[in-house]
């Protein structure tokens, strides 16, 4: 849901694949904790990461495209006017923020609103954390997000947001469910970082902790933030 056109998801899901493998290997070799490569838990979610790429993801490409398209026809004022000179670095920038709050928001909304966490509840019943986890979810979930096309939108006539970009923030976003012990030292005070996210997983119930996809300020501004234990941090 974090991208709107198809080529966009084509050219940057190879790459995806790519990390996601990357981190598997490394997931054995580096793990947070000893699992092995084909507990039932990791089988399940590779079945939803292969369910993902084959039918949520040219759905929500549909969707998205036609959700976007929508949005600058009906609601014209949420496109940002031309601004002559600005550098289109400048937008990217806005426009990846407001796809992360956007995201946070809809997180939250997942955990608090009752009928849609009974959806978003099949992303925490897996108890052992793997870079796959990040794709096992109810698919409506997944059309949840079509609100970060909205960011995307209010930039369009400035700069077109690159391909690399949605692809980087793709791999940032899957890592935090990694099974290894990284917290990012400093930076994991501003980037989600895999011992961060696994604290949001523990939590009971529907605590709200931790929502952030790949940057920490919404949870810090909120007061949802709970960094990892400086005794438990390992770099």
């Amino acid at each position: 849901a974090r991208s709107v056109n198809a080529g966009r998801f084509e050219l940057a899901g190879p790459v995806v694949l790519g990390f996601v493998l990357t981190i598997t290997v490394i997931e054995q070799i580096w793990p947070a904790q000893r699992r092995p490569l084909f507990a039932r838990g990791h089988l399940l979610d590779f079945c939803y990461a292969v369910f993902y790429a084959l039918a949520v993801v040219p759905l929500i490409v549909l969707l998205g495209a036609g959700f976007a398209g929508l949005l600058a026809r009906l609601e014209p004022w949420l496109v940002l006017p031309r601004v002559p000179g600005a550098p289109g670095w400048c937008f990217i920038a806005v426009a990846v923020l407001g796809i992360d709050a956007v995201d946070w928001l809809t997180h939250l909304g997942n955990h608090r609103i009752t009928s849609l966490w009974r959806l978003h509840a099949v992303h925490h019943s897996q108890e052992e954390l793997s870079i796959l986890t990040t794709y096992r979810a109810h698919p409506l979930v997944h059309v949840s997000f079509l609100l970060s096309a909205v960011p995307i939108v209010a930039v369009e006539s400035n700069t077109a947001t690159p391909t690399v970009v949605f692809t980087v923030y793709a791999c940032l976003g899957a890592l935090p469910h990694a099974n290894v012990p990284w917290t990012y030292g400093r930076a994991g005070r501003a980037l989600i970082s895999p011992a961060y996210h696994r604290l949001h997983h523990a939590a009971t119930g529907r605590l709200d902790i931790n929502l952030g996809t790949v940057f920490a300020i919404w949870d810090v501004l909120s007061r949802r933030a709970v960094f990892p234990a400086p005794a438990s941090r390992r770099e």
